[in-house]
């Protein structure tokens, strides 16, 4: 009998919602197999939760230095694997959890902390195993072998967009974009020759009103708040180039074949930029904190067919399709 995985992680408007979206990801991998359950916070954007998901809440008044004996009051280490996703989760929270013999993995695209977890997962392919300190028996799943991707963005993609380009645009900073990027990206996107479409991604923790009111005003700009997993890899297979961060979506979208402008804006995101930029997988906008984006237009009007080309078969070398059957043998090796 396989044991019920317990997936942490939180998610709030000030600390965005891309450790909630990557184990969203790890559980739609799973469920065929595993039974689990949703474990976060009291203050967590709780709608972005899948409503079929079991959820179950952290009180408020439990410190984080004390929440491993809480996850052992409440859960059996017998019949149990935590899969925790969060910078919260430093090697002190790790060893606890191993104290009281739970099976962990961890989540991380940091490679700062000491690694007591059974498991470390970090898809950034600048992740190298040298970069660890570690347990003895901890083991590592490193690099875009083990992309963390929905079932839809594991399929080949079989789209076009060198006739098209720059028809359709698709921007999206992440889950609570507390800078807006967004209304900044699209005003420029607007005043390029040759834009029909501007459609715009945003999570449930995004409040900014003029991006709104700007879709209102102009018909050719759409914004989306909060897509499940097919209408987003529908969306992106409509569009013909994107504007996002060196983070999850990145991946997403090289997924399915698209001609990328990408930059970063948190230290997360930048070792795992600096590496694809070197490959050619976008092209590099550097800090968003520091872009012109006034710049966009010149910069898109500059892209040739030859461009295009050279970047999506660059792309196609990253994700094989595979990493669902990878994860899965990883985790009936814990089990």
């Amino acid at each position: 009998m396989n044991k019920k995985i317990i997936f942490r992680a939180d998610g709030t408007s000030k600390t965005g919602l891309g450790h909630l979206y990557r184990l969203f990801a790890l559980a739609e991998m799973f469920r065929t197999e595993y039974d689990f359950l949703f474990l976060t916070k009291e203050d967590t954007v709780l709608k972005v939760i899948p409503k079929h998901y079991m959820v179950k809440l952290i009180p408020k008044s439990t410190e984080i230095d004390k929440e491993p004996e809480w996850l052992y009051a409440n859960f059996s280490p017998e019949y149990h694997i935590v899969v925790a996703d969060g910078y919260q989760f430093v090697s002190s929270y790790q060893k606890k959890i191993k104290d009281f013999n739970f099976t962990l993995v961890y989540v991380d695209d940091l490679l700062s902390e000491h690694m007591y977890a059974d498991l470390v997962i970090n898809h950034s392919p600048h992740a190298k195993l040298e970069n660890y300190k570690k347990e003895s028996y901890t083991q590592f799943a490193l690099g875009t072998d083990y992309a963390i991707l929905r079932p839809l963005f594991l399929k080949k993609s079989i789209k076009e967009t060198k006739e098209q380009f720059p028809n359709n645009a698709f921007i999206c900073f992440g889950g609570s974009d507390y800078n807006n990027f967004t209304i900044k990206t699209i005003r420029q996107v607007l005043k390029i020759d040759g834009v029909n479409r501007v459609n715009v991604v945003v999570g449930a923790a995004y409040d900014f009103k003029e991006t709104y009111a700007l879709e209102k005003q102009n018909s050719k700009v759409s914004v989306f708040k909060n897509l499940d997993e097919e209408n987003l890899y529908r969306l992106m297979n409509t569009s013909t180039f994107a504007i996002v961060p060196a983070s999850t979506v990145l991946f997403e979208l090289i997924s399915v074949n698209t001609y990328l402008l990408s930059g970063y804006y948190v230290e997360n995101q930048k070792m795992a930029y600096q590496y694809l930029d070197k490959r050619n997988i976008f092209r590099g906008l550097g800090d968003f904190n520091d872009f012109d984006f006034s710049k966009l237009g010149d910069i898109l009007s500059h892209v040739s067919i030859n461009d295009i080309e050279k970047q999506i078969e660059n792309q196609k070398t990253l994700i094989d399709g595979n990493q669902k059957n990878r994860f899965l043998e990883l985790m009936n090796k814990l089990n």
